[in-house]
């Protein structure tokens, strides 16, 4: 039951995942691009191994992905290395969703071509930070 049925809401996924893709039947692209339309905010975490440590510096596909959706969408990424870390990063997410705030502006950008529009925020507060969608889909219409 919505309090406030005029009440704008913000949409949050966690996906907790070792990021490895075994058997998707699309490709990360396109799972990108919908989670990009959807306004909905992923917030990820990867479960890592307990084998042998990564080279430091070395690229990982899985976790590349784990950040992509969550820095694209607005959301934050969290790794952890055994279970009883969850409750911790869990409790990280729940502490983020309910101190938000939303912000909004018009764009003068008059096209109507649906394309995608990177978009900004900056925060002059010191020690402050924005984290952000990455961008939006102008009007078709």
């Amino acid at each position: 039951k919505v309090k406030n049925p005029g009440e704008i809401r913000r949409q949050a996924i966690v996906v907790l995942s070792d990021g490895e893709d075994t058997s998707s039947l699309v490709s990360f692209e396109e799972v990108l691009e919908l989670a990009k339309r959807s306004e909905t905010a992923i917030y990820a975490i990867g479960l890592r191994s307990k084998g042998p440590e990564r080279a430091r510096g070395a690229f990982n596909e899985s976790d590349f992905v784990l950040r992509q959706l969550s820095q694209e969408t607005g959301g934050k990424v969290f790794f952890a290395r055994a279970a009883s870390e969850l409750t911790g990063i869990y409790e990280q997410i729940a502490d983020e969703l309910s101190s938000q705030y939303m912000v909004g502006y018009t764009s003068k950008n008059p096209k109507r071509d649906g394309a995608w529009r990177r978009i900004v925020v900056r925060v002059a507060e010191s020690g402050a930070t924005a984290r952000t969608k990455q961008g939006y889909y102008g009007p078709t219409s």
